[in-house]
């Protein structure tokens, strides 16, 4: 026999134990680890965000130096805010239905008579079943008398339907021994299983594509009121049509960074824009001025409130394709450009990602479905995969390909773009006229919230597979009643405020005010469009617009500032934290280090970060924040590589390793080795260090 062990299934193996017969070795290269590079992020000043409302000094400080800084609760619209405190099963709510007492027939498509033999079918325990001619009845009748009836008796009676003589009959039967019972959904529980959803350091599309995954439904079955951030710690309400409690809580468990609890039932289903805001709890590190000035900007926020921008998360990470790019060649219809601009391979991406050889593979050769093919690990979870997948089917027919993509994340481009116009237009507002009512300024007249909430996330980092585009019965809709809005006269001046008046996102069916009119269309122009953005072909990248107001307010703040020596210490505790009983974080008396946290509750789509900018009078960029955050342990030879566009900065992180890793700290690293290998380590290592023979040491990674 030969030597070489051959496998029963024969010479060939497997498919899914055979090697791809796509090289990867030339498009990727592992031998050299890579430091970390932030390359050409946008920048405030690029997205519009230039002004402030005073002169107010603030304070410099790290926000989000950890994501367990940033905690975000969502408020429903009765004002509720989501706490998580119960991640246990729900008692089956199964109302124990006296069947015996129910005299009359549930159903009136269910003779009298037939009602009768059931229940003493049940009763007797008779293995004769109860046949019902149902030729007449269409698939829903039938199903609703399915469901009525097992949902009355529920695992004591099983139930299909049958042809018998060439008639459609439903059997009504005595469950078989040994048989799997199907689960029933109890009679008198509302339909829609609503839910709190704790995450950390995931968006809430993903985290619905996770959860999805695990209790085998699409991502479109799960609704929600609101986009969450990634970079946070969230709590929020979702919703799904009849799930069995326990699948949600038991399948989720091994999630590390998802947590579900607080399952009740309802009779209507959760939809995008149910909630009346958000409630943060923040904690700014290294705060670096008097208390004094910490109370004066915070307190005079709170009294006059913040410019109400749209913050950086909305435009994307990377200069090179911000999102709003995209989102322009949709709104022009140039198809095969947004494919090739989500497509392109950036300076930022890592050469050793398995889309980032995918895309390489594109860009070099044009053939989606070689690039595809090669992928491993992402066909499923990754945007540009999608794209991929689309263009393979689709070959040339870029529109469609672009379908692949869900619908959400397609319009996420476009209102980055929308996002872009205002924020640069609410900038020349108050520089042009202050904040102060002005003739021809808008206000909305019918107190109607229409902008959909779909921020803060970044499109490259999320995707839910048919998330909009499957037609779920429990599928959020947007809010489709639309503002009115009216210019103001000069004699109605008094009668307004600065925080009554709102400015348009552009869109064909807005009224642009006709002091700000002339900006606009400047700016329109720049991108080859026009005022008023004319309905589309294609109708997803058709936009109608909506009103925005240009100041927003916080409510309910509490605040306080707290001294903390380890940076990498919790400031602030979590929803779930609370409920292991996890000790509150305390203030260290004389710590080396000041933190100023804060609450307050924000108005839906409304960004804390604009609201933080405004206090501290900071540069809110990812690129300026992670300068500040190498307060605690500088180390020259720690660096991360940053691309501003006019120069290179190292600062932080070097072989993938962050500047306080227990790594890169020589002491800490032995003191660690020791605690798990105890004194062997140590005699060892000493053992090495004194010893001056030339031969190789052998070393574990």
């Amino acid at each position: 026999m030969d030597n070489k062990r051959k496998s029963k299934f024969g010479n060939n193996k497997p498919k899914r134990f055979q090697k791809s017969q796509f090289d990867r070795k030339n498009y990727s290269n592992n031998s050299t680890k890579k430091p970390y590079r932030h390359l050409d992020q946008v920048t405030e000043a690029e997205v519009g965000i230039s002004e402030f409302i005073s002169d107010q000094p603030g304070f410099t400080g790290v926000l989000k130096a950890r994501y367990s800084d940033f905690h975000v609760s969502e408020v429903d619209q009765n004002g509720e805010i989501a706490v998580l405190t119960n991640t246990n099963i729900p008692k089956d709510e199964k109302t124990n239905i006296n069947y015996d007492s129910i005299d009359q027939s549930p159903i009136e498509i269910l003779p009298q008579n037939k009602w009768d033999e059931i229940k003493e079918m049940v009763k007797t325990g008779s293995k004769e079943p109860v046949k019902f001619d149902v030729s007449n009845f269409n698939k829903e009748e039938r199903t609703i008398l399915h469901t009525k009836v097992k949902g009355i008796f529920g695992n004591k009676i099983d139930s299909n339907t049958v042809d018998e003589d060439d008639k459609r009959i439903v059997v009504f039967k005595k469950p078989t021994h040994g048989c799997k019972e199907r689960y029933v959904w109890p009679e008198g529980r509302g339909q829609y299983v609503h839910f709190i959803l704790y995450k950390e350091a995931l968006d809430t599309m993903t985290a619905c594509y996770k959860v999805a995954d695990v209790i085998k439904i699409k991502p479109s079955y799960i609704s929600y009121a609101g986009i969450k951030d990634k970079r946070a710690k969230t709590t929020q309400w979702l919703c799904i049509k009849q799930v069995e409690p326990w699948k949600l809580i038991i399948k989720s468990k091994p999630f590390r960074n998802i947590k579900i609890g607080n399952i009740t039932f309802k009779d209507t289903p959760l939809k995008l824009g149910d909630l009346s805001g958000n409630r943060f709890k923040i904690a700014l590190r290294n705060v670096v001025t008097e208390n004094s000035t910490i109370e004066k900007a915070i307190e005079y926020a709170k009294e006059n409130g913040f410019i109400n921008y749209y913050g950086l998360q909305r435009f994307g990470n990377d200069k090179e394709v911000p999102t709003y790019t995209i989102g322009v060649k949709l709104l022009l219809g140039n198809w095969k450009e947004a494919c090739e601009l989500i497509l392109k391979l950036k300076k930022s991406d890592d050469p050793t990602s398995d889309i980032v050889i995918a895309k390489k593979i594109y860009g070099e050769t044009g053939n989606a479905e070689q690039a595809f093919n090669s992928l491993h690990r992402s066909k499923n979870n990754c945007l540009e995969a999608k794209l991929l997948q689309g263009l393979t089917k689709e070959k040339q027919n870029y529109v469609n390909a672009l379908e692949n993509i869900p619908r959400n994340m397609r319009l996420l481009y476009i209102h980055s773009f929308q996002s872009l116009v205002w924020n640069r237009m609410v900038s020349i507002r108050i520089k042009k006229y202050g904040l102060k009512p002005v003739e021809n300024d808008l206000v909305v007249i019918n107190d109607v919230f229409t902008e959909p909430e779909i921020d803060p996330i970044e499109a490259e980092e999320a995707l839910v597979e048919d998330a909009i585009d499957a037609k779920a019965e429990n599928e959020p809709e947007v809010q489709k009643t639309r503002q009115q809005v009216k210019a103001l006269t000069e004699s109605e001046l008094s009668n307004y405020s600065i925080y009554d008046i709102v400015l348009p996102l552009p869109g064909y069916d807005v009224e642009y005010p006709e002091n700000m009119k002339e900006e606009y269309k400047n700016e329109l122009e720049k991108y080859g469009l026009t005022l008023e953005m004319p309905k589309q072909s294609v109708k997803t990248y058709t936009v109608s617009g909506g009103y925005r107001k240009i100041l927003g307010r916080m409510q309910d703040l509490k605040w306080k500032i707290m001294k903390y020596n380890d940076p990498n210490n919790s400031l602030i505790l979590s929803d779930f934290d609370v409920l292991r009983k996890i000790e509150e974080p305390k203030d260290v008396l004389d710590g080396k280090y000041k933190a100023v946290i804060l609450e307050f509750t924000l108005d839906p789509s409304m960004y804390a970060t604009m609201l933080l900018r405004e206090i501290m009078k900071i540069d809110t960029s990812p690129s300026a924040q992670v300068k500040m955050n190498d307060y605690a342990t500088p180390n020259e030879s720690t660096k991360i590589i940053i691309n501003d566009s006019k120069k290179e900065e190292n600062i932080i992180i070097m072989n993938g390793l962050a500047h306080n890793s227990i790594l890169n700290d020589k002491v800490k690293m032995e003191e660690f080795k020791r605690s798990i290998y105890g004194e062997t380590a140590k005699r060892k290592t000493e053992s090495i260090e004194n010893d001056d023979s030339p031969k190789k040491l052998k070393t574990s990674d």
